[in-house]
């Protein structure tokens, strides 16, 4: 089980954005990330600079708000 770590709704919106633009296999890189998203380990990037959810991410988004 993941710890479920307080968002506020623009880090929430974020984690959404993340999975809709996956889903629809549409860019990230514009995409604003916040480092407190990165430190928690739910968001990550490549070395292009597109983000993308972390298994932990994705857990996170199923927990629901």
């Amino acid at each position: 089980m993941v710890k479920k770590i307080r968002l506020n709704d623009e880090q929430w919106n974020t984690l959404q954005a993340l999975l809709e633009a996956h889903t629809q296999k549409l860019p990230t890189d514009a995409i604003r990330v916040s480092e407190r998203l990165r430190s928690n380990g739910l968001v990550t990037s490549d070395r292009q600079g597109s983000n993308f959810l972390t298994e932990q991410g994705m857990r996170r988004l199923n927990q629901g708000r």
